[in-house]
């Protein structure tokens, strides 16, 4: 355990994007809750008592009700009067990592803009990518229309989204797609979902999604392919290297390597293709954990990236059969 402690080594520093996120949220619910101090009105009260009660006795008897009546005029001035108003911060939901430009608006974005939400992003020739705050990844084909509602919860009014939401297969929440023919929800997994005149589409990489709609609840898990209309559910098989997936690829954040382990590098162009990472024995996946990289993979496809990052290192790899198997 110890050594498998000291390969890890120090965690990362919390992401920059997480930081936006937190300050964002307490701004928001500081703004929300400023209201007049009202210890500031008990303590005026409780000193108008005191002052009048060091008086005279003849004065004290009408000097009492009427400071009590003016600490209590003021507190209701007070308490009336509303907190300045402030406006609500922007909740910032993602970043863009793949740039384009929207139809319609002509609204350009560039890699690093943020995403707000409410926002309404309407792709025209080009795919667009965004990385969400809590890192999971949302990408949108051509000629595709999202409206962000937030960190969770999307409107998909035409078009294609692919949605990655790490490997985490319980999560607290999941993402929600609404679209006018049902609400597609995930539980932990790789998912694309696309809308028609008169169909919806889901189809499951990874994982398992969940669709509302009426009063039913159809479930499609790693595999299948779901399509719903007038008439009810249909499931087809859908392999995860299918060529259906392969627009996907081409929208994938960049995996910034400089400084990485080989192992975390080899896991994500792995999940982007489909295929299934194994290691020849449990010797070279642990020498695969201590070698950092460094350069960049930026205009590579997954695949591409490999061969690429491999050509430097002692490690080859070939695949067969779903898998990409690293050896030397």
């Amino acid at each position: 355990m110890a050594d498998l402690l000291r390969l890890a080594g120090p965690r990362e520093p919390v992401p920059t994007e997480v930081e936006r996120r937190v300050y964002a949220r307490v701004k928001q619910e500081w703004a929300r809750q400023a209201r007049p101090d009202t210890d500031k009105v008990y303590q005026s009260v409780r000193a108008s008592w005191f002052k009048a009660a060091v008086r005279p006795r003849r004065i004290r008897q009408w000097a009492i009700p009427v400071a009590l009546a003016a600490s209590a005029a003021f507190a209701l001035l007070l308490l009336a009067t509303p907190g300045p108003v402030t406006d609500s911060p922007a909740l910032a939901v993602g970043t863009v990592t793949i740039a384009a430009e929207t139809s319609g608006s002509g609204k350009v974005y560039s890699v690093g803009d943020t995403i707000y939400a409410g926002t309404t992003l309407s792709t025209g020739d080009a795919g667009m990518s965004i990385r969400l705050t809590n890192s999971e990844s949302i990408r949108l084909d051509r000629q595709t229309t999202l409206v962000v509602n937030d960190q969770t919860s999307f409107a998909l009014e035409g078009g294609r989204v692919y949605a990655d939401t790490g490997d985490l297969m319980y999560r607290d929440q999941g993402l929600v797609i609404d679209t006018a023919m049902g609400s597609v929800t995930d539980i932990g997994t790789q998912f694309a979902v696309s809308i028609g005149d008169r169909e919806l589409d889901v189809a499951v990489r990874e994982g398992r999604v969940d669709v509302a709609q009426d009063d039913e609840v159809f479930v499609a898990v790693a595999g299948e392919r779901m399509r719903l209309d007038g008439s009810g559910a249909s499931i087809t098989p859908i392999s995860a290297r299918d060529d259906y997936w392969a627009w996907t690829a081409d929208l994938a954040p960049i995996f910034e390597i400089d400084g990485e382990p080989l192992l975390d590098f080899l896991r994500w162009a792995a999940r982007e293709t489909g295929y299934e990472l194994v290691f020849a024995d449990n010797e070279l996946r642990m020498q695969a954990m201590r070698v950092d990289l460094h350069g960049s993979v930026s205009g590579f496809a997954p695949l591409d990236a490999v061969e690429a990052v491999l050509a430097g290192t002692t490690f080859s790899y070939r695949i067969t059969d779903g898998k990409i198997i690293i050896e030397r």
